[in-house]
């Protein structure tokens, strides 16, 4: 055989090599793709809305708002995850407003600590705002609130003294100061109310109204917005406003009956202070959306969850979004305004 077809016979097999080769890699290149892993969805513990991969660990400051009429609108309400409404002296209320997936520039007014504040803090907080307290409630908080729990009171880092209201009404607080202390090792919080380990759907009456009382000077309402989807806010009369134009309102609501004991002395009214008890157990309500069912509501101590369950004994949990908890003690009540379904127009 000489070179010329030595050499043919040459190519011709490094092509054969060649081609096998190319199909064998095709082949493989052919074969399916893994399917990347999703990254798992991270939550805010209050509002179940989305948030940063370190969103749990977020600090979490408890602020004492007053809610005389005569300091509306409020300054940061609108911005709380959750917010607590409570019975105290004269017939009046006071919010607790957990701030952390938003922070205001600045909150207020700020107001004195009551015994019912330690059983709400105790579950979350590392920071708890207030501007003092009756000699009994600061002994009972010192008993009863965690220490990881840090107390800002008046003079504390944020706190200051303005010209929006007369004293005592004045005093207001810059929650990035209160943040920006690092006073408090801030620990993972998993929320308020205990979550459904499933998905869960509450079923009940359809209303668009809700009437809350508290005392005879105190009668909140809410009412559906069927355009946004949120409860609206009223004092009885006006539109219940925040300081930067916006009404205060909520996706949820949960009103729990809760008993009513004397705290042991006399408020700034003259008459006793009550106190509102929100550990062992008790029944209430859980609206999601213009949905209201009947609830159970157990929290076996300060410093646990509380768990709302419906009558078949399900655990339910406010829907994503933010929440307001409205606590009515014995003195209290809440009547609800179902809503009417439009009529079926005659056929012709």
């Amino acid at each position: 055989m000489n070179k010329l077809v030595r050499s043919a016979t040459l190519v011709v097999a490094i092509s054969l090599l060649v081609t096998s080769c190319s199909k064998e890699t095709e082949a493989i290149d052919a074969s399916p793709s893994p399917t990347p892993t999703q990254a798992p969805v991270t939550l805010w513990p209050f509002t179940q809305l989305s948030g940063p991969a370190d969103a749990a660990e977020k600090p979490v400051l408890a602020i004492k708002i007053e809610n005389d009429p005569s300091v509306r609108p409020q300054y940061g309400l609108d911005m709380a995850d959750i917010v607590f409404e409570e019975l105290v002296e004269g017939g009046m209320t006071r919010f607790i407003s957990v701030f952390q997936s938003e922070i205001p520039d600045e909150a207020g007014p700020v107001r004195s600590g009551r015994h019912v504040d330690a059983s709400i803090v105790s579950a979350f907080a590392d920071y708890f705002v207030f501007s003092g307290a009756a000699r009994a409630t600061l002994n009972y908080f010192s008993e009863t609130i965690p220490s990881s729990v840090v107390a800002f009171n008046e003079g504390a880092p944020g706190m200051h003294r303005t010209d929006y209201h007369r004293m005592p009404h004045n005093l207001f607080i810059y929650p990035q100061d209160v943040i920006d202390s690092g006073k408090a090792e801030v620990s993972k919080t998993d929320g308020f109310f205990v979550k459904p380990t499933t998905e869960t759907s509450i079923a009940g009456i359809t209303i668009n109204k809700i009437a809350v009382m508290f005392s005879k000077a105190s009668k909140p309402n809410w009412t559906w917005d069927e355009a946004t989807k949120l409860w609206l806010r009223d004092d009885g009369k006006n539109p219940h406003m925040a300081i930067s134009g916006k009404q205060l309102s909520a996706t949820s609501l949960v009103v729990i009956r809760a008993t009513e004991t004397d705290a042991g002395y006399k408020g700034s009214t003259g008459g006793y202070v009550p106190r509102t008890v929100v550990t062992g157990s008790g029944s209430g309500y859980l609206i999601i959306g213009d949905t209201m069912t009947e609830i159970t509501w157990t929290k076996a101590d300060d410093v646990s969850q509380m768990k709302l369950a419906d009558a078949s004994g399900n655990i339910v949990h406010p829907a994503p979004g933010k929440t307001w908890v409205e606590i009515i003690t014995t003195s209290g009540d809440v009547t609800f305004t179902p809503k009417v379904a439009p009529s079926a127009s005659a056929t012709p």
